[in-house]
Formats: C-alpha cells, structure tokens, sequence
C-alpha cells in the first residue's frame, strides 16, 4: 500500500509534467450542489464589490479571504457595488442550515448573501460563490443554491510532494478546499527536518519552518491536520538504516525492545507539539510478511514476521500514550482482515490472513478509529468495513483512483447508520508516475463522490456507473423549497 518507488522514466515524466504546473484557474471544480434553482438573469461582481465576513471567520480563513478580496479587486467592471455577505446562522427551518457543514447562497440583484450552518459550512458556501465568480469573470446567475455534505469526516491523504515546492503543495490544498475536504492526512517520513528525525532526513528535506507554512495554509483552507506516520511496519524507509539495533526484521521495529519507544515517543511529541492535531495515524498497514512476496523480500533468514501479540502490544502502547494527550488514534485495518472472512472483497487488500492476525480485530482497543482501504474493488458492498463497527470501532473507508471503487464504497460507508465517519482519498503520488493530473483526478472525483454520497447512481452502459460532472450539477438535484 505503500507505494514510493519510481523509475527514471517516472521522475522524468514528472519534471514534464511540472512544468506545465498546477493552474488553479483553468479548471475549478467544486462538488455538484445537492439543491439549484438559478435563473437565465445575471448579476456583476466587480472590482468595487465588497466581501463582507464575520471577524472570527476572516481571521481562521485568512489565506482564502485574502485571496479571494484579491480576485474581486482584479475584475474589469468597476460600476458593480454588490456586496458579498458571509453569515453563519443555523436555521431549522432550511434543509441546508441544519446539516452539519451546509450552506445556502443567495444571488440577487442588491447582494449575495452566503449562509452556513456552521463556519465551515460559510467557507464552503463562500468557495461555491468563488468558483462561479470565477468561471466568467465576475459574471453569475441570479437564484438560490443549497448544499451539504453525506458524510462528516472527508479527508484527503496526501504525502509531501518535495519537488512541488510550497507553492505546488498550496495549489493541491486549494484544490482540497474546492472539492469540500474538511481532513488533510499528511504523511510524515523522512521528508521534514525535525529536530528528533535530524539524522534520518532525505536529501532536499523541508524544514519545520516551510513544514509549519503548509500546516497554517491548510487549516486557513478549512482543513483538519492529520499527521500519519508509519509506526511498526514500512521501517526500511524510516528507521532501518540509523537505528538497526531497532529492528525485528528488515521492515518491522522491535516491540520488545525499550529504546524503540525512547526513539519514537520524541517523535511523536514533536509532531504533535506543531500541529495540535485531534486525532494521529499510526499506520501500521502491511506487516512484512503478510504476503510471499513481503517474505522473500523483507525478511532475512532467521528471522521471521512479527507475532499478532506484538503488533497488538505496540499499538496498546502508541494507543494509550496519545490518549492521555487527548489525541484519537487512527490506523490502517487491513492487517485486521482476511479473505477467507470476505469472499466477495479483493483479497489484495486484505492481510489478516497470516499468524490469524485477523482474530486482533476484536482486541485492538475500541477508541481506535480503522481506516479501512480498499483501491480496485468493484462491488457494491464493503463487508469489511460493517465488521469494524461490529467489533466496536468507528471506521472510515480509504480509496485511491479507481473511480468505480471511489463511487461505490463512498456510498456503502455514507448508508451505514452509525459509526461510519467518511471517507479517505489517498493519493500515493509516486505510484501514479508523479503525474499531477492523475492526482488532481483523484482529489475532484474523490470529492463529489464524498460530498454526495448517498444519492444512488444510476446505472451507465458505457462505463458500468454514472460519474457526474462535478461543477456542472446532475439531474437529481431538486429545486430549493
């Protein structure tokens, strides 16, 4: 799952393809409002017209506001003096503003007024408003818009793309915000020169100060910092080559050993003193040897795969030492699974197989949330992740770009009556040849799909489903009431 190799023809592609950049302004997409009545009269937002927000809300969307004030200012028509007001009032009474995280935005003649249930739900309604302003200059339909979300949690999984650079990093993070993301999981290997990871950083590493430049852009974008590091297993990319008196096997750190937790814990701690993040991915997906081919490669003779009892042993202690800092932990589940448990399900995404690893899934600690993948599965159902909340967890499904798979599992996991928080769009820029429009795929048809969830797609001969065209709302969207 862990996917980071690339060939020199990748690398090279990449560099093509950066070139041609990430231009936030040829193509904005947003997810397809769930309600639209809009009419073939328009309005002018001009260079005179005045973005009008509550203190608390320009002040935690700083970067969005700023940039947004920016945009109106440049417009060419001078002559418009519409206002756009940002209000957050909840109201019973609409749909829209009793949903978690939903908006309304009104477009008149006089001014447009953007309404949200939450601040949230003003920053997505005010991003909706930006992206028509955008699309012909300054030039919007009159009428009413109502949109809110299928599911709570709508987090993007994303690694630290070194070569993009912060303004590179800051173009996906705008995208996150246009698609609706409220979650940004960012993966932290050896890519940021921290000062308990200083001897373990790559070549051309950040360091904490342009770290910490991408975290406040992001939750000024409306985005929840996640940090995800992987903790137990994939250590042939962490802490195998500094620290091999650590390791269990070439891909596993030692459990059993104390200074392992004397070297990680410092870590951890940092991490979380510069982010102040709610909840911590403890990875621990894919322990070597849970395949042949994991065996052949990463565990040298005399050796073996790592006991279930250990596994289950370290995440109780990672578990317990960010509970009593009042920090959720997260972590993959696919270690948890086992295909003879889902015969209908992918086998390549489940792992719990080998040792009976799979018999863990009713002794990991029940605060745990699971963070259940699966990339190329076409069925309707996800089994594997009923089975989490069955065994006490509170489970969120994780994709990549099959669109089939992205479609049909976000719908599964938004049906589910309780405990299933959303939804995960991993990236994995390495495996996808470091092609940026693979991934910007990934970030906007993984936000529709999100974002409207429960709706049932109907079905498609050509392609099997229906995908809509997100920004150009489909024929289910209803008139507002």
């Amino acid at each position: 799952m862990n996917y980071k190799r690339t060939s020199f023809f990748s690398s090279l592609l990449f560099f093509l393809l950066l070139w041609s950049s990430i231009v936030l302004a040829e193509q904005i997409i947003v997810p397809s409002p769930k309600q639209k009545n809009l009419v073939s009269r328009y309005i002018i937002v001009g260079s005179n017209s005045k973005l009008i927000t509550p203190p608390y809300f320009r002040n935690r969307f700083e970067s969005m506001v700023l940039e947004l004030e920016n945009y109106i200012q440049s417009l060419d028509s001078q002559e418009s003096t519409i206002d756009i007001v940002v209000k957050v009032l909840p109201n019973r009474m609409i749909k829209a503003l009793r949903q978690y995280e939903g908006y309304t935005i009104v477009i008149s003649s006089d001014k447009i007024l953007i309404t949200g249930k939450d601040y949230l739900g003003a920053l997505y309604g005010l991003t909706f408003f930006e992206a028509l302003v955008r699309e012909n200059n300054g030039k919007i339909k009159k009428g009413k818009i109502a949109n809110w979300p299928d599911m709570r949690i709508r987090a993007l999984h994303l690694g630290i793309v070194k070569r993009l650079g912060l303004e590179g990093m800051k173009e996906l993070i705008k995208l996150a915000r246009f698609g609706h993301y409220n979650t940004l999981i960012i993966m932290i290997r050896n890519n940021v020169a921290f000062n308990t990871m200083e001897q373990l950083a790559s070549e051309g590493t950040w360091s904490k100060e342009e770290f910490l430049n991408i975290v406040r852009f992001a939750k000024e974008n409306g985005l929840d910092i996640i940090p995800d590091m992987s903790l137990l297993t994939h250590q042939e990319k962490l802490l195998k080559e500094f620290y091999p008196q650590l390791m269990y096997n070439k891909a596993t750190y030692d459990p059993q050993n104390e200074a392992t937790y004397t070297t990680i814990l410092p870590m951890i701690d940092e991490v979380i003193d510069l982010i102040n993040p709610k909840a911590f991915h403890i990875g621990h997906d894919e322990v070597a040897g849970y395949s042949k081919k994991t065996r052949e490669k990463l565990i040298q003779e005399g050796k073996e795969m790592l006991p279930p009892e250990l596994f289950l042993k370290d995440v109780e202690r990672i578990h317990t030492y960010l509970k009593e800092r009042g920090i959720r932990t997260w972590m993959w589940g696919d270690m948890l699974i086992a295909p003879d448990e889902f015969p209908t399900m992918l086998a390549n995404c489940l792992h719990g197989a080998q040792l009976n690893y799979a018999s863990l899934r009713n002794k990991i600690p029940k605060e745990i949330v699971i963070c259940d993948w699966h990339y190329f599965d076409e069925q309707p159902n996800f089994p594997s992740a009923l089975s989490f909340i069955e065994a006490g967890h509170k489970v969120l499904g994780a994709t990549w770009k099959s669109e089939v798979t992205i479609e049909n599992f976000s719908h599964y996991i938004a049906n589910i009556p309780i405990h299933a928080e959303g939804m995960i769009a991993t990236t994995w820029f390495a495996a996808l040849g470091g092609n940026i429009n693979a991934l910007k795929k990934i970030i906007q048809t993984s936000a529709n799909a999100f974002w409207n969830a429960k709706y049932q797609r109907q079905f498609n001969k050509r392609t099997g489903y229906q995908t809509y065209s997100i920004g150009n709302p489909a024929d289910h969207i209803t008139p507002i009431q």
